[in-house]
């Protein structure tokens, strides 16, 4: 058994914000002793550079390791990336080299071998995940753009769309404009309509139908979007990778820090 003395207590800010911090008063078992198990109250955050997950259920916080995940790619890990919870008891949890799906009871693993890809030539690197109102889930990925899994099929919807430029080598190379390819974050606002945040070309907004670009012209100080988040008054906010906040008017972009 290893135990490490640095500890990770719980803060949950005024208005509902959670997040973890080091402090002293406690020992975590960093080994896989705890089993695997959920509940509504269970609060989930990533475990750093670990193969596993922390779950706080209220009392007590447990570090979980991940099912014994084949290793594919020896330069991807199974380290968290993005948490989505989803319909029927499912968490999904993205990693860079896989997604873990746990209802409870079973795991489901997407992965570079669970979807026949080749890793020398279009490895997943995971950077975002989420499960929609329909029970989509969207896997936004840093080189061969997003994928979606509806049901039991999985296509690249980045492909699918003309959104991956021919001539990348799908490996995180800097990406040309008028593509999707590296995505960082995936939300679905009230209306239903589904919004990525690019590492190179901006925020692509898709109601379904059509995919439509936000870029430096509509408002923005630059084209890496990292977090979007949808407030009570259905207002969109975006944080951006040079500390920028914008919020959306319906059209364009509107700075507010």
């Amino acid at each position: 058994m290893k135990i490490v003395k640095e500890t990770i207590g719980l803060v949950v800010h005024k208005k509902g914000f959670a997040y973890l911090m080091v402090n002293h008063s406690q020992n975590i078992n960093t080994d896989f002793q705890d089993a695997w198990l959920k509940t509504e109250k269970d609060l989930w955050f990533n475990a750093g550079i670990k193969e596993g997950i922390y779950r706080y259920d209220g009392q007590k916080i447990h570090y979980l390791d991940f099912p014994s995940p084949k290793v594919i790619n020896p330069y991807n890990v199974y380290s968290v990336t993005s948490i989505s919870k989803g319909r029927n008891n499912m968490l999904w949890i993205g990693t860079y080299a896989g997604v873990f799906g746990y209802n409870g009871r079973n795991f489901t693993i997407i992965n570079d071998e669970t979807l026949g890809l080749n890793v020398e030539i279009e490895p997943l690197h995971i950077r975002s995940i989420f499960e929609d109102s329909k029970g989509r889930l969207w896997i936004g990925n840093n080189g061969i753009g997003v994928l979606l899994k509806e049901g039991d099929s999985i296509l690249n919807f980045s492909e699918k769309n003309n959104l991956v430029h021919p001539s990348i080598l799908r490996k995180g190379d800097e990406a040309p404009p008028g593509t999707l390819e590296h995505v960082f974050t995936i939300t679905e606002d009230s209306q239903g309509n589904i919004w990525f945040g690019d590492r190179d070309t901006g925020i692509w907004k898709y109601d379904g139908i059509e995919l439509k670009n936000y870029t430096k012209k509509d408002g923005l100080t630059n084209d890496f979007a990292l977090s979007i988040y949808e407030d009570k008054d259905n207002e969109l906010w975006f944080g951006m990778s040079n500390s920028s906040i914008f919020k959306f008017n319906g059209k364009t972009f509107d700075k507010q820090f």
